[in-house]
Parts: structure tokens; C-alpha cells; sequence
């Protein structure tokens, strides 16, 4: 076989090769896209049955599966995140709708881990994607929560910056510059054995689509907080 027959031998099956790739991967993606959505069909079911009982044990059980819930549709998220398009749907976005719908979703939260809540009308809007802007917020809220087992989440707004301060157990100035990294869980996850890596993954992610800053700051057993910084250009009174 001549040299140029090989070449193109061999650039015809790495195409093939690629174009098989690619549609298993796609085919991967459907079905865990379908599964995920199944899924919630029975926790759903799970979650009304407790409601019909008001011991300890049941809240616990609720609690648990609304964890789950929420950690399949980060998952879901993160596959919708990672495959989406270059289009966005950019409007003018009302902070506080985005909040009050964020903290109706963790009031469960709230009640069950007796967490107080200090928040007043921010009155801002952004120009953005409300639906990622949403997912980002959401998932700093719920680390928030997640990592605070008595005290406040305090949500604020001064100048450019959304803030989310907690009285959790705070972060290890080492593991500052990792918790962003994919699956990336650290100490705090390793002890609070709940944290799959993802949620503050998708946070920066999102930052960077949106052309919104993300800031970290924390001191072990006292809290953290965590701004979200919006250019001039994406604010409206």
C-alpha cells in the first residue's frame, strides 16, 4: 500500500473512530439525562408519604431526600452546563424574585436545622441569564447551608457585591484555591460527607459565562463568605 493510501487509510478510521466516540458519548449523556429524571418520580412519592407524619425520624428522611433531589439536579445541571450552546437568554433579571425563590425552595432546611435567615430587598436587577444565574446563587446558598450547623445566613447586597455570609465551620485557607475545582470536596466535605464536588464547579463555571466575579472569603469555625460581583454594565436600579 502506497504511503498516501495509508494516510488516508488511517485519517478515514481516526474519523470513524471519533465520530463513534462522540455518539456514545451523546448516547451516555441521553440516558443518564433519562434516569435522572426518573428517578425523581419515586422521591417525589417517598416525600408525600412523609408528609403524612410529623416525627423526628420522618424529618430526617425528608431532609435526606430533598438532598438527593438536589444532587440530581445538580448533576443534570452540570451535563446541561457542559453541552450548552453559545446562546443565552439575556434579560433584565430581578435579584429578589431569584432569592425569595432560592430560600422557599431551602426553607426545609432552615426549619429542620433551626438556621436563621437575614435578608432584606436587595431592589436590583441584572441583565443576564436568569436561569444560570439562578443555578450559581442556588448552589452557593446550599453550600452555605450545608456547611452551617447552628447561627445565620445573612444575604446582602453593598456596591457591586451579592453577598452570602454563614457561621459554619469555614474553609482551610489551603483548600481557598481548590474549592472550585471539579470534585474537589476537601476536608470540610470529608467530614460533612455530603459534598460531591460539583456545586462550586458549576458556580465558577457559570461566573465565567456570565461575566460574573466570584470571591471567597473564610475563617475555620467562624464562617464564610462568598461575593458575587457584577460588572457596571449588567446592573440596573
Amino acid at each position: 500500500m502506497k504511503l498516501k493510501d495509508k494516510y488516508e487509510s488511517l485519517l478515514f478510521e481516526n474519523k470513524s473512530l471519533r465520530s463513534d466516540f462522540i455518539r456514545n458519548k451523546k448516547d451516555l449523556e441521553e440516558y443518564f439525562l433519562m434516569w435522572a429524571h426518573q428517578i425523581k418520580t419515586p422521591l417525589t412519592v417517598a416525600r408525600l408519604i412523609l408528609d403524612k407524619k410529623t416525627d423526628e425520624d420522618s424529618k430526617k428522611l425528608k431532609e435526606e431526600i430533598f438532598y438527593i433531589e438536589e444532587y440530581t439536579n445538580m448533576a443534570i445541571n452540570y451535563l446541561k452546563i457542559s453541552n450548552r450552546g453559545p446562546d443565552m437568554d439575556v434579560d433584565y433579571v430581578d435579584l429578589d424574585e431569584i432569592v425569595r425563590e432560592i430560600l422557599k425552595k431551602y426553607s426545609i432546611i432552615f426549619i429542620n436545622k433551626r438556621i436563621s435567615l437575614n435578608y432584606e430587598p436587595i431592589n436590583k436587577n441584572i441583565i443576564c441569564d436568569g436561569k444560570l444565574l439562578s443555578i450559581m446563587l442556588e448552589q452557593i446558598i446550599a453550600n452555605a447551608l450545608k456547611y452551617t450547623e447552628k447561627g445565620s445566613i445573612s444575604i446582602t447586597y453593598t456596591g457591586d457585591r451579592l453577598r452570602v455570609r454563614d457561621t459554619g465551620i469555614g474553609i482551610r485557607s489551603e483548600d481557598i484555591n481548590k474549592i472550585f475545582d471539579r470534585g474537589y470536596s476537601g476536608f470540610n466535605g470529608r467530614v460533612n460527607q455530603k459534598s460531591s464536588g460539583l456545586g462550586l464547579y458549576l458556580v465558577r463555571k457559570i461566573g465565567k459565562i456570565l461575566n460574573i466575579g466570584v470571591e471567597v472569603e473564610s475563617t475555620l469555625n467562624v464562617g464564610s463568605e462568598f461575593s458575587l460581583i457584577f460588572p457596571n454594565n449588567l446592573t440596573k436600579m
